[in-house]
């Protein structure tokens, strides 16, 4: 089972202050232990010592013998628990007690006796814990041998102990009196290996003791260790099941500890954010909607040019993928499609001032409008730019600049010949009636010509507006069609035209407005005959198709090039760029808004050089039951 790192950090922490408390005993024990024996064993020696100070003095007065003294004191080291030298005022050894394999051990060494004995024959205890050679010889005149009552009692050697006393020692030496005066020495040593051998089953007794405890702490330590980082577990994966999006889940806060405190805590931070990103996705989902609804196009990006909003509208006016909705991949084809789209905003986040811009693409007019954006600390974070389709706009405002220059020039013609010719009038430089009249004619000829432009366009104007009031009522096309190929049958021949009339002889009553759909048809014909030349053809036609009647006036006239369509039924349309000739480039303008007015539709084929095709529909009357 895997572990949290808490857990082991807790593991760790725990046992590893045992063994640290258990390595510190140890250690303090083994560095304190052999001089507290030490000294435990010197309180120990000195009354020993003592003991045998005081069966020799009792030798010496007497009251024992010397052949109980020897067996009594110099037996085995194991009686007194340590080796036992009794020397003289001199330093002389007089007694020694045996080892355990019966053989008596060396004399008293020298070292000892000369840094010792001074101090024992003042009458004080004298003690020693170390080696030999750490030993100071103190030196101090002591009494002549000869005046010492003590003589050997035991067999004399000149072997030293030294050889087994090289390990550090304990040894204590305690004063002989007799008749008040100290007349010799009891040395009692000990080597620290003896010293400890005594304590040694302690020693292993607590170590045990510990490796015992360690062992026992160890389930527990496992165990509080366990419910101490579970807590810390537990609002872990809380705290990362959140952090992946998921803010259902709760931290456990039932404890009365800072735990519980912490996984309230917690649970409050994961309401209150649930809260917060609820509405922030609320909002967000309603400015998306909002932005991807609008017509216009939205644009933004960071202060690095780097792509952060696009709308769908962006990839319906710049002509760009379905794909480039999003910000990934519409990047690389805005910056490789839309280079002076591009570069507008490049241009603000360099200056960090608003730009607007018109582009043109194909037909297509776009207004960019971009705005720079600012941090909370002023610093440019970015902007965000505007699309918009404004070719209508531009178009209207194209037409109203025609407009006005097609009417001025209408005008100009017209006025400027009525100028020429009443100039000379008024100057006298008309001599005869016959000029007169000729000027008379031209005048009001170029005047009446004035007054179907005014005409014309006052009735555009009506049409256009909707105050023209236009009686609907039932009719039958057939006569209004005859009366109509009647009227220009005879026209076809003055100017050497052909003149078709294709129109069946039963067609059904039409609903709208006879003397409006006559008007059509003759500014229809009107136009056809004139851009026909001679010994061309002009065709009238009527077809029932689909429930409507088709009605087309058909030419085999110069024709209407492929560009100039979309403007035929535009106000001052001619096919002749210069405006020369007859009429007010208002008759298929009016005629078109005629129809419309009707609720009828109108249309345009053509080709250049074959001829051109006007079609209007007539709705049949509805049938009376």
């Amino acid at each position: 089972m895997k572990h949290s790192a808490s857990f082991r950090r807790a593991m760790l922490l725990a046992y590893g202050s045992v063994l640290f408390f258990a390595l510190m005993l140890m250690l303090i024990y083994n560095i304190a232990a052999p001089r507290l024996f030490a000294r435990n064993k010197i309180d120990d020696l000195i009354p020993k010592g003592e003991i045998i100070a005081g069966y020799i003095e009792r030798s010496l007065s007497g009251e024992i013998s010397s052949g109980y003294l020897v067996p009594l004191i110099g037996s085995s080291t194991s009686q007194w628990e340590a080796t036992v030298w009794v020397v003289n005022s001199s330093g002389d050894t007089i007694l020694r007690t045996q080892t355990s394999e019966n053989r008596k051990v060396g004399r008293l060494p020298d070292s000892l006796a000369v840094s010792m004995l001074p101090s024992v024959l003042s009458g004080q205890n004298a003690t020693h814990i170390g080696s030999l050679q750490d030993i100071t010889p103190v030196s101090t005149q002591s009494p002549a041998s000869s005046t010492s009552p003590l003589r050997f009692i035991g067999d004399a050697d000149s072997t030293s102990a030294e050889e087994d006393l090289r390990d550090k020692i304990v040894a204590v030496a305690v004063p002989i009196f007799y008749q008040d005066e100290v007349v010799g020495a009891v040395f009692m040593a000990q080597t620290m290996s003896e010293v400890m051998n005594s304590v040694r089953v302690l020693t292993n007794t607590i170590m045990m003791s510990i490796a015992l405890v360690l062992l026992i702490l160890l389930p527990f330590i496992f165990f509080t260790a366990s419910r101490m980082t579970r807590p810390i577990t537990e609002m872990r994966n809380v705290a990362l099941t959140m952090a992946a999006g998921d803010l259902t889940v709760r931290a456990d806060d039932q404890g009365k500890d800072e735990y519980g405190e912490l996984g309230h805590a917690l649970n409050c931070l994961s309401s209150e954010l649930g809260r917060t990103i609820s509405s922030l996705e609320l909002e967000r989902n309603r400015l998306a909607g909002f932005i991807n609804g609008l017509s216009e196009g939205i644009l933004a990006f960071d202060s690095g040019s780097v792509l952060t909003l696009i709308n769908p509208a962006v990839s319906h006016l710049l002509g760009l993928s379905p794909a480039a909705s999003q910000t990934e991949t519409a990047d690389a084809e805005l910056r490789e499609k839309s280079a002076d789209v591009i570069a507008v905003f490049d241009e603000v986040l360099k200056t960090g001032e608003s730009a607007q811009r018109t582009l043109w693409r194909d037909k297509t007019a776009i207004h960019v409008s971009v705005t720079p954006l600012s941090g909370s600390a002023g610093e440019r974070s970015g902007c965000v730019g505007v699309l918009s389709d404004v070719t209508s706009a531009e178009r209207l405002e194209q037409t109203r600049r025609d407009y006005v220059a097609n009417v001025s020039h209408e005008l100009r013609t017209p006025l400027t010949a009525l100028r020429a010719l009443m100039e000379p009038l008024r100057d006298g430089l008309v001599k005869t009636e016959e000029q007169r009249q000729q000027i008379y004619s031209v005048v009001l000829r170029e005047t009446m010509r004035l007054s179907r432009l005014v005409n014309d366009m006052l009735e555009l104007s009506r049409l256009q507006s909707g105050t023209v009031s236009m009686a609907i009522s039932d009719f039958p096309p057939l006569p209004l069609l005859e009366n109509i190929r009647d009227t220009y049958l005879p026209y076809a021949e003055d100017y050497q035209k052909t003149f078709h009339y294709d129109v069946p002889e039963t067609l059904p009553l039409v609903r709208g407005n006879p003397d409006r759909t006559q008007q059509v048809l003759v500014a229809l014909l009107d136009n056809a005959f004139k851009y026909t030349p001679d010994g061309g053809s002009v065709t009238l036609a009527a077809v029932l198709r689909d429930g409507l009647i088709h009605v087309t006036v058909r030419d085999t006239g110069i024709g209407i090039s492929q560009e100039d369509l979309p403007h035929v039924f535009e106000r001052f349309y001619k096919a002749d760029k210069s405006h020369h000739g007859e009429g007010t480039g208002l008759g298929l303008a009016i005629a078109y808004e005629i129809m419309r007015t009707l609720g009828e539709d109108m249309s345009v084929t053509s080709t250049p050089g074959e001829g051109s095709a006007f079609t209007f529909t007539l709705h049949p009357a509805p049938l009376i039951a």
